[in-house]
């Protein structure tokens, strides 16, 4: 994937906002990695707050819902990683003010 297309890829997923922190995945820390194949295969790997979460599935069709308007992409695969487990460390400086931690 160019890097070009991973911009288009990020930027849409900034569009995703958590219902519950009202901040997007990407600000977030959620992401960790995202690929593109030549098949039009998105693959997200995001990790949560805690392993459970109530509102994974509605996280999970907002992701896909972002990404399927980008041109090349045809499916959406989301794939959680829980180890390292979450942290305030991975939100950027945007988010931790936004949520009053800064």
């Amino acid at each position: 994937m160019d890097a070009g297309k991973k911009e288009e890829i990020m930027l849409a997923l900034s569009q995703v906002i958590d219902p519950d922190f009202r901040v997007d995945v990407v600000n977030l820390g959620f992401i960790n990695e995202i690929d593109l194949n030549d098949q039009g295969l998105c693959l997200v790997n995001m990790t949560l707050t805690v392993i459970g979460c109530p509102i994974m599935g509605t996280l999970e069709e907002m992701v896909a819902d972002a990404l399927k308007i980008i041109d090349g992409v045809e499916e959406v695969k989301i794939e959680y990683r829980w180890e390292p487990a979450w942290s305030v460390e991975r939100m950027s400086p945007y988010a931790k003010v936004m949520l009053g931690l800064s």
